[in-house]
């Protein structure tokens, strides 16, 4: 029961800061699922949550998705996010886990200190470029969404065509990384509960995000999100260190 209630937690918050601001589903559910699930299962479970609240959104907002924009990051990141999804099952869990605690407490620093400061030209070059690196986040932590809005915000022509291309975007990555999961075994018939309660939240989270996502400036909203991401990021590299010792 304790696991039920707090997969409906963590999707409820992690769709209303996806929904909210267009990214996030995976950096703040993997905090909480690795602890509490396989790390493998954890990466699949939050990419099959997070599949159905971005496919929701990409299919609401579908008249506003810029296909240009989206495809020359969108072939690297699919490959890639196969390719390191099936590489990551020969890594060891625990440095797998310290390498997200790392990658957490950077793009917190990163987010907080430079986003609104450096303007990513969209461009051929820079979509494969971003679109590598959010594959190969995709593939070994479950977590590739900067890299892609840093291209997006400035290469989309408004706030709706940002979120509906960029929601498209997620979509087809967590497809293909979801369906690579479960060919390799993470994915089990008994995560089928946890996905249906997971939805439970999806509903409210979207619920909640697409209100704040029409009405509030969320500048604010952001920087509190940064600092609670790296600070679960120093926690997972605490407590990897402590298993070692």
């Amino acid at each position: 029961m304790g696991k039920i209630v707090a997969v409906i937690i963590i999707t409820t918050v992690a769709t209303f800061f996806q929904t909210s601001i267009g990214f996030g589903f995976g950096v703040f559910s993997m905090i909480f699922l690795c602890r509490i699930f396989p790390y493998g299962e954890a990466i699949a479970l939050s990419q099959a949550f997070a599949l159905v609240n971005t496919l929701f959104l990409t299919i609401r907002y579908h008249k506003h998705i810029q296909y240009k924009t989206m495809v020359p990051m969108l072939i690297p990141s699919v490959l890639l996010g196969i390719g390191f999804s099936i590489l990551s099952h020969s890594i060891e869990v625990g440095l797998l886990k310290g390498m997200l605690g790392l990658v957490l407490v950077i793009l917190s620093i990163y987010m907080l200190l430079y986003s609104g400061k450096i303007n990513i030209k969209p461009n051929m070059k820079t979509g494969v470029a971003m679109g590598s690196l959010t594959g190969i986040g995709n593939g070994l932590f479950g977590i590739g969404g900067p890299p892609a809005v840093l291209y997006l915000l400035p290469a989309t022509a408004d706030k709706l065509s940002y979120l509906a291309t960029s929601q498209a975007f997620f979509s087809i990555n967590n497809f293909t990384n979801l369906m690579t999961r479960y060919f390799k075994g993470d994915l089990h018939f008994d995560n089928l509960q946890f996905i249906l309660y997971g939805w439970l939240g999806l509903a409210l989270g979207l619920l909640l995000g697409l209100l704040v996502f029409k009405a509030l400036k969320l500048e604010w909203l952001k920087k509190y999100v940064y600092i609670f991401v790296g600070i679960n990021g120093v926690v997972i590299i605490v407590q990897q260190i402590v298993a070692y010792i």
